[in-house]
């Protein structure tokens, strides 16, 4: 919306000034919206008597999964149907440290506390394409 308000709504007939990005407030309304969705899904596993465990999980047998967990300690589960979600990680590249505030992965990119001037996303998956996407559209110059 911020985007169309700068560069779209004058063609159609519609002046808007002062359009400014408050972003604590939309940081906010992003956090709210992740927790809603991550205790929408813990409901439904509970719902379904789906167990939910967090942690780093391998599969011990065709029935069994041993998770080191999270929050620390080991737990063994036994189950007739295992679902792994696996999660994602970022890549890095050789000499470049990420420091979450000039060189920042994709967590770090959603937590920024400013529009950078400028980007550059460094690779071309979904997730890296969508963040050089959003800060585009709240101004900042992305290569």
């Amino acid at each position: 919306m911020y985007y169309d308000a700068c560069k779209h709504f004058k063609k159609h007939g519609i002046n808007v000034e002062g359009v400014s990005i408050d972003l604590p407030t939309m940081m906010a309304q992003k956090d709210k919206a992740v927790a809603g969705l991550t205790s929408g899904i813990e409901g439904l596993f509970k719902k379904n008597k789906v167990t939910y465990v967090k942690g780093w999980g391998s599969l011990a047998s065709p029935h069994e999964v041993k998770v080191a967990l999270s929050d620390g300690g080991e737990q063994t589960i036994a189950t007739k149907n295992i679902l792994l979600a696996t999660g994602s990680d970022y890549s890095t590249l050789p000499g470049l440290d990420i420091d979450e505030e000039h060189i920042v992965s994709s967590t770090g990119a959603l937590k920024l506390k400013a529009v950078p001037e400028t980007m550059v996303v460094v690779g071309g998956g979904v997730i890296g394409l969508e963040m050089g996407s959003v800060w585009s559209r709240l101004g900042a110059k992305v290569s």
